[in-house]
């Protein structure tokens, strides 16, 4: 944050210094002012090589503090230089220089707070060692008019010492929010997925439920319209349930339901279907794949093969059968989703009528 500054306040800085060397060139040293003004711009252009050079290297502690350490160097060597135009420049037979003299010293002061007062040793290193000089010099002259303006300078030095740190405090106070502001809002986040997936998950199989199908549903119809590819709907039914659920018990049917949703799973990621398998009601699952009809058939009927191997019971070799009905759709024809929903019902409804333990298509 400090390095940010550099670019704008270290040539704002240098332009003052050439004004006040022009201001000063027919009372002071010519050529002590020229060397002053050389030193200060040697400094400048150290300051601004060396933020410049750090601010590009990768963030890491090392470079931090490194960067850290060269602000407060440059600072305190600046306000050094900035001191000694209050010896150079300062004459106390010239009353229109010495008031040019504390308004140029005393508004870098001023004008540093904003820049500097972000970390308080950086602007404590710059502005005590560029007002002191002059002030030192005012007591020590020891007339009651330059005696009582050092002690205005001193007064002067001090509130702005005093707001440094008020400065300082409130920014470490924003940082310290913000990172509080950022740990809640990673909480908040954390939270919404949290709901997001009680909300879109069966809490019982870890698929989706009815809510995420018809999220599904909706965006790969809107997809379908757009890549003009047909959508095929796969709905299954666990036959006879209700019977597993009284002969076994609910928690043996629990199972069943959790067993179905892997074998739908397993499926997908073997046959690299590009779908995702829903529980939509008690025993019902959906499943949604863009494709033809073909593709829907052989992907059902692997379905069908493949939960013929859960076991109800391993001493009766009860094999869990299911029933499915498929159909397809054109969205880029102006099919609608509830005419590929009815179709699949209706198939899955003759499949289960025609004797169960198949796949039929719409």
């Amino acid at each position: 944050m400090l390095a940010s500054h550099l670019p704008v306040v270290l040539p704002g800085s240098l332009l003052i210094a050439v004004l006040l060397v022009w201001g000063f060139w027919d009372s002071a040293d010519q050529t002590a002012s020229l060397i002053w003004l050389g030193i200060l711009l040697a400094v400048i252009s150290a300051r601004l090589g060396f933020s410049g050079y750090f601010s590009r290297q990768p963030e890491n502690a090392a470079r931090d503090r490194t960067l850290r350490n060269a602000l407060l160097i440059g600072s305190f060597v600046s306000g050094c230089v900035w001191g000694s135009a209050g010896i150079l420049f300062f004459d106390p037979e010239n009353a229109y220089g010495f008031a040019l003299l504390v308004i140029v010293l005393g508004g870098l002061v001023a004008g540093s707070l904003g820049a500097h007062s972000y970390y308080l040793p950086n602007f404590v290193l710059f502005a005590v060692p560029e007002f002191s000089p002059l002030m030192g010099e005012l007591f020590l002259l020891g007339s009651e008019f330059y005696l009582m303006t050092g002690v205005m300078m001193a007064l002067f030095l001090m509130l702005n010492l005093f707001y440094a740190k008020k400065y300082a405090d409130m920014t470490e106070h924003s940082i310290r929010l913000q990172f509080v502001n950022d740990a809640l809002l990673e909480q908040l986040r954390a939270s919404n997925r949290e709901l997001h997936k009680y909300s879109y998950t069966d809490s019982l199989t870890g698929i989706g439920n009815r809510r995420q199908f018809d999220l599904d549903f909706e965006q790969t119809w809107q997809v379908a319209v757009a890549t003009q590819v047909p959508v095929c709907l796969i709905l299954m039914d666990v036959d006879h349930f209700k019977e597993y659920n009284d002969t076994y018990g609910h928690p043996q049917g629990d199972e069943v339901l959790k067993g179905l949703a892997l074998v739908l799973l397993k499926v997908c990621e073997e046959y690299k279907v590009r779908g995702r398998p829903m529980r939509i009601g008690g025993e019902e699952f959906a499943l949604l794949l863009k494709g033809d009809l073909e593709l829907a058939s052989s992907t059902a009927e692997t379905i069908r093969e493949a939960v013929g191997n859960i076991k109800i019971d391993s001493h009766r070799g009860r094999a869990v059968t299911v029933s499915l009905g498929l159909a397809m759709a054109h969205p880029a024809d102006g099919d609608v989703r509830e005419t590929l929903f009815d179709a699949a019902d209706k198939a899955l409804y003759k499949a289960k009528t025609a004797g169960r333990n198949r796949v039929i298509a719409a």
